[in-house]
């Protein structure tokens, strides 16, 4: 993308841009702002699903802390209240304490909006990732 350039601040915790800078060092950036760029329009990718209408098709990764009082219990209660979307689910054991679980869904995006804030709104995931893609009609 082209065009006119905005120069803007941001305040960001001190541990993140540590890493941040790590990243920009390892992947072979010569520029912060080309990477600032790279980040944001990967933000802007990953959630655009979220403006589409109709039907979609994708999947929801979750981590999270299976220790977690109740965690994978609300997980499970939250998916029985949307099988009309639901196509499939994968629990991949990643340490004794860590889980991933791979959500792949096809549907009306106003009910997968729906089934990520509820997903996400549950204490012990310590990570929360989709892909989406409209369905053509």
């Amino acid at each position: 993308m082209t065009g006119k350039v905005v120069k803007t601040g941001v305040a960001v915790p001190e541990g993140i841009m540590s890493e941040f800078e790590e990243l920009i060092k390892t992947l072979g950036y010569r520029s912060r702002s080309r990477a600032f760029q790279d980040a944001i329009q990967l933000f802007i990718t990953s959630n655009k699903w979220v403006r589409l209408s109709g039907r979609i098709a994708g999947c929801i990764v979750i981590t999270y802390d299976h220790e977690e009082h109740e965690v994978e219990e609300k997980l499970t209660d939250i998916q029985h209240n949307f099988l009309d979307v639901i196509s499939a689910t994968m629990h991949i054991h990643l340490t004794k304490k860590y889980c991933m679980l791979i959500i792949a869904l096809r549907g009306d995006v106003e009910v997968v909006k729906k089934l990520y804030n509820e997903l996400s709104s549950v204490r012990g995931i310590t990570n929360i990732q989709s892909a989406f893609t409209s369905v053509p009609t």
